[in-house]
């Protein structure tokens, strides 16, 4: 099952389903709860789905990030920001399975917000929040 991720509708598109060994939410948790990420991505962001729907997308300097959509939590994971690549690690439920997801940061504008790339090649701006 595909889900939408926040951040311009790419930002971390995860996949639930596949074949991919995942850590229990349990070890990810304790292992990033003791990280501190030095990343110009730390903060929030977002915007409007296609459908209307506000969205956020919240970094956090700990190494977990939060995505809501119209205001429920869509999903919660990992993230790690090396060189050019940003990528995502959602976290799982019991008995499911989701992929990594990279990206590919390009440019932090002055305002704050990413051009990225997705795997695709598909170039997208994703807007800062402030405040």
């Amino acid at each position: 099952m595909k889900k939408f991720v926040a951040l311009a509708g790419a930002f971390a598109l995860a996949a639930c389903g596949g074949d991919a060994d995942v850590e229990a939410p349990e070890e990810a948790a304790e292992a990033t709860a003791e990280a501190v990420v030095e990343s110009p991505l730390v903060g929030a962001y977002g915007g409007t789905t296609d459908d209307g729907e506000a969205w956020t997308s919240t970094i956090n300097a700990d190494g977990t990030y939060e995505d809501t959509v119209a205001g429920e939590v869509s999903e919660t994971g990992s993230w790690t920001h090396e060189g050019d690549q940003v990528c995502f690690n959602p976290t799982v439920m019991e008995g499911e399975v989701a992929d990594q997801t990279c990206l590919t940061l390009i440019n932090v504008n002055e305002d704050g917000s990413l051009v990225m790339t997705d795997q695709d090649g598909n170039e997208m701006t994703v807007p800062r929040l402030v405040g």
